[in-house]
């Protein structure tokens, strides 16, 4: 079969839970398939190449200073987007899987699949409700935004969507459940059991993108408080985006230029896996999560991750992680850094099967089979 991705960020150019998601999802499927990726071009991508079989079409070179804007996705690049989008009209696929974010492009893909016929599998990650959309981008233009994201999001063949709030969030604008299919595919195993890495005791982590939801003041305190209490607790912070340069001025200002470093992300993900198989712990302290594909991977790694109660990470997850109330975050830093073994502080690891990518052949087997469009190998 022909298949056609479309997203505008492709892994690894740019780096997020997603966007690894469909890489690995791309590449196992290009072992059978003839698989083609549309995106924006990335720093390091061409108009046009094959990567691991994947077929890239890109269009709109892209920085992610121009990712965001405002510390924010920028509407501008969502509209520029829509645009690229129409690329997919130069060929004819069997099945498009269509990244819902960032929605504007998906009148355009949804009317590519109505004239041609190709099955449309949308990809959800996270669902935003109207107050989200309102703190977002205010209280008339979020309201919108609101409403036309429902109507986006309705009249595709498949959804495959992130466990808790994408899937409810589905479900309470009438997408019907036996369309909704929970999977994530977010862990190599190949590359999780090749890791080896020197254990550093006292070291807090936090890997992702760089913006204001992830709540970089409560997680500088936390480590700052913990670090008062021992002063061999060191903070890492991996990452790149708008709020990179007010936390590396919030770490100069506190005086945590020695306690806490900021890094860049790491061009090859090997070198990320070592960083977060020899850390204490990982430190998530964000109010906007999906799913948080680094945090399954620090529990793959043997890593514990800490979370505060409020965290909107699916229960699947929590359930493997350490949950406290926002206020405790250091005490259990130390708690965690202290002990003679981080492994005690995972609990439910058998749940990590559900996120495997060695399950992606037979997932889109059932897929397809159930969309009657052949079966995958």
């Amino acid at each position: 079969m022909k298949i056609a991705f479309i997203s505008d960020a492709a892994f690894p150019w740019p780096v997020g839970g997603v966007e690894q998601t469909e890489r690995l999802e791309a590449e196992y499927l290009a072992k059978s398939h003839d698989v083609h990726f549309f995106s924006f071009i990335w720093k390091g991508m061409r108009r046009e190449f094959t990567d691991k079989g994947i077929h890239y079409h890109c269009s709109h070179y892209l920085t992610d200073s121009e990712f965001y804007r405002h510390k924010r996705r920028s509407i501008r690049e969502a509209f520029i987007f829509s645009m690229v989008a129409w690329r997919i009209f130069s060929d004819r696929f069997d099945v498009v899987q269509v990244n819902a974010f960032p929605y504007l492009h998906l009148p355009v893909v949804k009317l590519y699949c109505r004239i041609t016929g190709a099955k449309l599998i949308m990809d959800v990650a996270e669902y935003w409700g109207r107050d989200s959309w309102k703190g977002y981008l205010g209280g008339v233009l979020g309201g919108a935004m609101s409403d036309y994201t429902n109507w986006t999001l309705s009249g595709a063949d498949a959804y495959i969507a992130n466990p808790g709030r994408a899937c409810d969030g589905l479900i309470s604008i009438g997408i019907p459940r036996r369309k909704i299919n929970q999977f994530t595919p977010i862990l190599d195993d190949r590359e999780i059991s090749a890791v080896n890495a020197p254990q550093r005791r006292g070291v807090v982590v936090y890997m992702g993108r760089l913006i204001k939801e992830k709540r970089f003041d409560r997680w500088i305190d936390a480590v700052k408080k913990a670090s008062l209490r021992d002063r061999s607790i060191r903070g890492v912070i991996v990452g790149d985006g708008p709020e990179r340069e007010h936390i590396r001025h919030t770490v100069s200002a506190l005086g945590l230029s020695g306690v806490i470093e900021l890094r860049r992300y790491y061009p090859k993900r090997r070198d990320a896996h070592r960083v977060l198989k020899g850390a204490s712990l990982f430190l998530n302290m964000s109010e906007r999560e999906g799913l948080s594909a680094t945090a399954l991977e620090s529990i793959a790694l043997g890593t514990p991750v800490l979370l505060p109660s409020y965290s909107p990470i699916p229960s699947i997850v929590k359930s493997m992680c350490v949950v406290r109330g926002k206020d405790s975050m250091a005490d259990w830093i130390l708690r965690i850094t202290r002990s003679k073994s981080k492994r005690r502080f995972i609990r439910n690891e058998r749940k990590l099967d559900s996120f495997r990518a060695s399950g992606i052949p037979s997932f889109y087997r059932r897929l397809f089979r159930k969309l009657s469009i052949g079966a995958s190998d």
